[in-house]
């Protein structure tokens, strides 16, 4: 309403959120319509490609307007020059076309199943972590997880590389997807490897059990997108810490026009 009002294109970057948490993405999750949209490889099937997408009145620069294929129509406004390696691909065209078309045959079925498979793999590895006192734990939202320690050690790579002897590669520190070609085994194999690697790194010494001064706080449930935007308290906005992390802010009644965050761990 805000930016409708001051005649602002409100632009959605869904690169990682777009298709992953639910058919319309990101804007679908929180209720919000965006002027315009970027996605990446999510569309092509892992393919390069990169798509911008909304609504006429600022599209219409970009494409020339609407006009058909196969017969004598033509833009009719004039079409902003850009160009690049994967522009317009074929072979990537093609497959964002077989892409698009088997996720809106799955439907939203297709996210929640990802999104609970997600979940499962994060709860048990982070119910076990937290009784063995390991420094690290799974942050997670939607089908995107990532192992992440409590604090910075000289030796957390060495996590990952007995991890891949054990046949289950990540890149170290990077975030993690899973796909619908993982299966429930392969979850299996993912956390069973992970706690066999820290346990071997804890007995070499490289890895000392501690428990968390704070459990890290669960991903959103992605049910429903009344859960997402209801505030812990009256009156809260969603902003950002100093992190850069969102978070939820009240008014400071001791200092007025300034906000101070809520923990809602």
């Amino acid at each position: 309403e805000v930016t409708a009002a001051a005649g602002t294109a409100l632009i959605f970057d869904e690169i990682i959120t777009g298709f992953r948490m639910h058919p319309g993405g990101a804007q679908a999750l929180f209720g919000i319509r965006a002027d315009l949209a970027t996605y990446g490889k999510v569309v092509g099937g892992g393919l390069s490609i990169g798509v911008i997408a909304g609504h006429e009145e600022w599209m219409d620069a970009l494409d020339g307007g609407f006009w058909q294929y196969g017969d004598a129509s033509f833009p009719e406004v004039g079409v902003t020059y850009f160009a690049g390696t994967f522009v317009r691909h074929p072979l990537a065209l093609a497959a964002a076309k077989a892409s698009l078309l088997h996720l809106k045959e799955q439907g939203p079925k297709l996210q929640q199943e990802l999104t609970a498979g997600t979940e499962r793999l994060a709860y048990t590895l982070n119910t076990a972590l937290e009784r063995e006192q390991l420094p690290f734990y799974v942050a997670h939202f939607g089908s995107i997880w990532k192992i992440k320690f409590h604090e910075e050690l000289p030796y957390n790579e060495l996590l990952f590389t007995l991890m891949r002897e054990k046949g289950i590669h990540i890149w170290d520190g990077f975030p993690c997807f899973l796909t619908t070609a993982h299966t429930a085994q392969d979850v299996d194999r993912i956390v069973a490897a992970c706690l066999d690697s820290a346990r071997e790194l804890v007995a070499a010494g490289f890895l000392k059990p501690a428990r968390p001064t704070a459990a890290p706080a669960p991903a959103p449930a992605l049910g429903t997108t009344a859960q997402l935007n209801q505030p812990p308290a009256p009156g809260a906005r969603l902003g950002r810490d100093r992190a850069g992390n969102p978070a939820w802010f009240v008014a400071d009644p001791s200092r007025p026009d300034n906000y101070r965050q809520l923990n809602v761990n």
